[in-house]
């Protein structure tokens, strides 16, 4: 009989043969396996995974494109799909002016950084270096909403949505929010502000301060009331984000931008990653140095290149590439908005300048006045705008008609005695301008007011109350004179304030209504008939609910002012 044998697997990796069956005379053998040594596996090395520092925000839509930018620790190229258009690969550019001093680095690792800013930052490290992403997507239809997707290797994806500009003969509504002086910090958290009230419960003026609010704070620290108005604003769906100046407390300190973009496209909120922001420079976009604190011409190249790092905005064809995105124009369907840089003036002559510790030309930052680049480039712009028959909006940081410490005269012998270093009256000159070109409303903030005033048929508003003070008229209890007297005839007549005109109604220790809250300026422009069309401008604010015993409850009510402007724009 043949042998047969069967295949046994007594050992990983190892067949062993026995014998089955036979003869009477014959055995079974049985062979010992071999020993085998298990394999050595090595581990994988650990992949350190991609952050994104600041997620995607979209920027400088037109009606064919929209850039893309967001900032993270990968040094490769990623990805950005739009639905039904493509793949777009981003460039990649190293940020060497986001840079952090050693007063920064002790604030990350000090007691109070109680908003926990980098707070996965080994001890006594500065956070890392970061690369900018930018993507330019193009081929996209006018007026059209695409959905978009960020891969980037290592990192989860991020999908969010924009829209493209509508063409100017498309005749569609279009609104937007405008803020101004949020004035991000870290410090901002657990951290109140002055909250006056006006004096008409004693009697006194709408424009005057009951003076036992010198020293009442708000009920909400400044990072919970910003938060609060970015989701107000982010509900009311608007085309794009106007930022009158003033974004951050300090241009050149790098953790109050942090701050900022954790708001705006960060763990915070994500209005900007849907929403482009058009932004206007503020004094504070010129301040403050590691190295040389305060105004100085270093603070301002140190604010500059941060602000020219974060920002994607249209050229001017300014002869000075650091005067590009100070001022620009941009076309959004019917609307055009005309951003100034208010920052310097004449340094010669006070009464020309808004920020007498500015030295325009060490710090590389134009002049405003009539005659100079950017009054030209002014002047040629608000004429083709007309011409066009656009809607025409303008902002600029420094409110010029107000009654804020900052509507003082301009000049150097302090605020108790009636002059203010950092005054918006010497950018009453473009007045004549925005007249003759048909300028609907111009925006600005710097007063930290909220208040509006009508002249020659342009409405001037002061959209202040983002995310920082809560001021009052006048700079109490320093002085207590107001500078209502200095309004042209006219703005005194149409004067409105928060102030003044919504004052604060209590039951018991519970506030019911009025006072000065956070909040925003919606502008909605809508076709009226068949050629022309209505701006309705109205002022939005977060209200903190209070419990009986006067403290807040973490809600906030959606409200507006008593104060709805409505403008016929005849074409």
């Amino acid at each position: 009989m043949k042998p047969c044998f069967l295949q046994s697997a007594l050992a990983v990796g190892v067949s062993v043969l026995v014998g089955c069956g036979g003869d009477s005379d014959s055995s079974t053998a049985v062979v010992d396996p071999p020993v085998v040594e298990a394999p050595v596996v090595e581990a994988p090395t650990p992949v350190e995974a991609t952050t994104i520092n600041i997620l995607p925000y979209v920027q400088n839509p037109t009606t064919s494109s929209i850039s893309v930018t967001w900032f993270g620790s990968a040094a490769e190229s990623a990805t950005v799909e739009v639905d039904g258009i493509g793949s777009f690969q981003s460039e990649i550019q190293m940020t060497d002016a986001l840079t952090y001093g050693t007063s920064e680095i002790d604030y990350i690792h000090g007691e109070s950084n109680f908003g926990a800013t980098h707070a996965d930052v080994a001890d006594g490290q500065a956070p890392q270096a970061v690369y900018k992403h930018y993507v330019k997507i193009d081929g996209l239809e006018s007026g059209t909403s695409y959905d978009y997707t960020v891969l980037q290797p290592g990192a989860d994806e991020f999908t969010a949505n924009f829209k493209t500009s509508p063409s100017k003969e498309s005749r569609e509504a279009i609104r937007f929010v405008t803020m101004s002086d949020m004035e991000t910090e870290p410090e901002s958290t657990e951290k109140t502000v002055r909250w006056t009230a006006n004096a008409l419960a004693l009697g006194g003026e709408k424009l005057g301060t009951d003076p036992d609010t010198y020293t009442r704070q708000y009920p909400v620290d400044q990072t919970t009331g910003y938060k609060a108005n970015l989701t107000y604003a982010e509900l009311r769906s608007p085309d794009f984000w106007v930022i009158a100046g003033d974004l951050v407390e300090k241009g050149g300190r790098q953790l109050d931008w942090d701050e900022f973009w954790r708001h705006s496209a960060g763990e915070w909120g994500t209005l900007a990653s849907s929403t482009p922001i058009f932004p206007a420079l503020g004094n504070h976009e010129n301040y403050w140095h590691p190295e040389y604190p305060g105004y100085n011409a270093e603070a301002s190249m140190l604010s500059y290149d941060k602000w020219n790092t974060y920002w994607d905005l249209p050229t001017n064809h300014a002869s000075d590439d650091r005067y590009q995105k100070r001022y620009y124009r941009v076309d959004y369907g019917p609307v055009t908005l005309i951003t100034l840089d208010s920052s310097n003036g004449n340094d010669a002559d006070p009464s020309q300048d808004t920020n007498l510790y500015i030295d325009g030309a060490a710090s590389r930052v134009p002049d405003f006045n009539r005659g100079t680049e950017q009054w030209n480039w002014a002047l040629s712009e608000l004429a083709d705008a007309q011409a066009q028959g656009q809607v025409i909006f303008v902002q600029y940081h420094h409110s010029a008609f107000g009654t804020g410490v900052h509507s003082l005269p301009s000049g150097s012998a302090g605020i108790a005695n009636g002059e203010d270093s950092q005054s918006g009256m010497p950018m009453r000159i473009y007045h004549e301008l925005f007249e003759r070109y048909g300028v609907t409303a111009v925006l600005s903030g710097h007063d930290e007011l909220l208040e509006y005033v009508n002249i020659d048929g342009v409405s001037y508003w002061d959209v202040g109350f983002a995310g920082d003070g809560l001021r009052g008229p006048g700079y109490p209890p320093t002085t207590d004179y107001v500078p209502f007297d200095l309004l042209p005839a006219d703005a005194q007549a149409s004067h409105w304030s928060a102030h003044g005109d919504a004052p604060e109604v209590w039951d018991g220790n519970k506030l019911v209504s009025g006072g000065k809250h956070y909040g925003f300026l919606e502008v909605e422009v809508r076709p009226a008939g068949d050629y022309n069309y209505e701006v309705v401008m109205t002022p939005r604010f977060v209200f903190p609910v209070m419990d009986d015993a006067g403290m807040a409850t973490g809600e906030f009510d959606h409200r507006q002012y008593n104060k709805v402007v409505r403008v016929l724009v005849e074409r």
